[in-house]
């Protein structure tokens, strides 16, 4: 796929966003919808979405497990590299010791569900959604321990409590079916198939406008003050991925696979660290901010990150 053409697909997911930012301010969403059509996506049309990418994967034919092998490798270097870098981030560009547990947690957790399951579908197809699948299932188990650990850093020892309860949750539990589903080589009857495949194809528009939306709810002028933000923003956007694509390429074998290592590492940041924030005490508007930075710089430095596979 030319880098044009997914430069014209990040333009169209950004029309979707201004969808959101326009139903936002003309008060066809309001605090009370945008939370609820959160709620349905996270809990609906996305688990939907996983689940339809490992059917699809399934219907295109015997699974290469090689392929599944060197996917589950970037996987865990993807993670073991996003925690390392975390720290040495933190403190470079970190005001004070809340900053710091922001700045550690946004660069572990970027947005590969939400926005990372469009994007790759977008480039790749649908048959790409189970690879993905395996970074949200990895994704959840890192946020419920290790990400909660670093966000009650600030709490006090006697206020702090296990994150494990919230480990299970839908998305985890769709993400493990599919896995499942996948390795089984479950090919189910037409009319399920086109159940989850119209189900899950509600995601992509639903959350880009909810993105959108998140937009609208802060003032421009508050959204892009501090050049620390964007300092962040380069260096997660542009500097990471373009460097682990360069420096993992000789060990790729399927370029899909490679590929979608490459754009989870372009991905703004996710949506949840502001509310991991939000329920165990931090920064949230700093969060907030990079949130929406990261995510509307995304539109352009993606295509410029793929121009690197």
């Amino acid at each position: 796929m030319s880098v044009l053409l997914i430069f014209q697909r990040m333009l169209m997911l950004l029309a979707m966003m201004t969808l959101g930012y326009a139903g936002y301010k003309i008060k066809w969403i309001d605090d009370h919808s945008y939370s609820k059509l959160s709620a349905i996506v996270v809990n609906i049309f996305n688990p939907a979405l996983v689940i339809n990418g490992a059917l699809v994967a399934t219907a295109a034919g015997s699974i290469d497990f090689s392929v599944v092998k060197e996917n589950l490798y970037f996987v865990l270097v993807y993670y073991c590299i996003s925690i390392i870098i975390s720290v040495p981030m933190a403190k470079t560009l970190a005001k004070n010791d809340n900053q710091m547990t922001v700045l550690q947690l946004m660069t572990i957790f970027s947005n590969v569900g939400f926005m990372g399951i469009p994007v790759v579908s977008a480039i790749y197809g649908k048959e790409s959604i189970i690879y993905v699948t395996f970074y949200f299932v990895t994704y959840n188990i890192i946020l419920y321990t290790l990400g909660i650990a670093i966000a009650q850093k600030n709490l006090p020892k006697e206020e702090r409590k296990s994150g494990l309860s919230g480990l299970m949750n839908v998305g985890t539990l769709c993400s493990i079916i599919a896995v499942v589903l996948f390795f089984a080589g479950v090919k189910p009857g037409e009319n399920v198939s086109a159940f989850f495949d119209y189900v899950g194809n509600a995601t992509i528009p639903l959350s880009m406008m909810i993105i959108g939306a998140s937009v609208a709810k802060m003032p421009f002028a508050e959204i892009f003050k501090g050049i620390r933000v964007y300092i962040f923003s380069a260096l997660k956007l542009l500097v990471i991925p373009i460097l682990a694509s360069f420096i993992f390429r000789p060990f790729a074998k399927n370029d899909m696979v490679f590929g979608i290592f490459v754009i989870m590492f372009s991905m703004p940041v996710g949506s949840i660290v502001t509310m991991l924030l939000k329920e165990y005490g931090g920064d949230e508007s700093y969060c907030s901010r990079a949130t929406i930075i990261t995510t509307l710089l995304s539109i352009v430095t993606i295509p410029i990150v793929v121009m690197f596979i």
